[in-house]
């Protein structure tokens, strides 16, 4: 007689869909669901929440909040750095930012041209344009805001919307991004491999991507994922200048 359970599990094994994409499962859990994937010739780690967890957003500007999140708190599936900070000394964050419906005063930057919206189960990626509708709306339902580059929208790979910094500096660097895909789910994509930020762009294009926003890296790179009954696993190097990141996109359980 077939066990239903490990049926279950075998179809939601299934590679991600994307043009030119190739996917070895490493792990499937409830909690999160890593995947390395090789799109568009280049190597990307996909991590997927499952369906009991929530996506928010954690700034230390918050009134309420005390220290950087802990790698030992096991409510916290996934944590890594979101908006650009400043600098070392005051730690301002990118762009205006909500977060559980405070709305916090960010700094201005140009390159922050889109926004990840989180109210109650919905996640969006959208660019500026409706930024004033979004922070409305995340503060009317209790939910998170924060603003970074938008580099893909629907469906188009848009590198000039990285800093030319960035874009100048030679193919050493891990890039990260949170993403909506071409099925609607929602996902935090790294590369697997040090590449240029146009590779790691048109890489999301062919893993599926439909809108994707830039996480903040170099220095401030360092995260975790941690999967149902694993230790977590550290995401970039713990750098010295980890101890100024200043805000982080965290999946959580309940």
């Amino acid at each position: 007689m077939i066990n239903i359970k490990w049926l279950l599990l075998g179809v939601m094994s299934i590679a991600l869909m994307g043009c030119g994409t190739k996917t070895h499962t490493i792990s499937l859990e409830d909690v999160m669901k890593v995947d390395h994937v090789d799109a568009g010739g280049k190597k990307l780690m996909v991590m997927t929440p499952g369906e009991d967890t929530h996506w928010k957003f954690v700034s230390h500007k918050q009134s309420n909040f005390k220290g950087a999140p802990s790698i030992d708190d096991a409510a916290i599936a996934l944590n890594v750095a979101a908006a650009f900070t400043l600098d070392t000394e005051s730690m301002d964050v990118c762009g205006d930012h909500v977060v559980a419906g405070e709305h916090i005063a960010g700094y201005d930057d140009v390159t922050a041209t889109g926004h990840m919206l989180v109210v109650g189960d919905k996640v969006s990626i959208f660019p500026n344009s409706r930024l004033h509708q979004s922070i409305k709306a995340a503060v009317d339902g209790k939910g998170h805001l924060f603003q970074q580059c938008l580099i893909v929208e629907d469906g188009r790979a848009v590198v000039e919307r990285i800093p030319q910094a960035i874009r100048d500096r030679q193919a050493h660097i891990i890039y990260r991004a949170v993403c909506i895909m071409r099925d609607g789910g929602v996902a935090v994509v790294q590369g697997g491999e040090k590449m240029y930020c146009h590779e790691f762009i048109d890489a999301l294009v062919a893993l599926g991507a439909q809108q994707a926003l830039y996480l903040d890296m170099g220095t401030w790179a360092w995260g975790w994922v941690r999967e149902k009954g694993q230790p977590p696993r550290e995401l970039a190097e713990h750098f010295a200048n980890t101890r100024y990141q200043s805000n982080w996109l965290q999946i959580t359980t309940p």
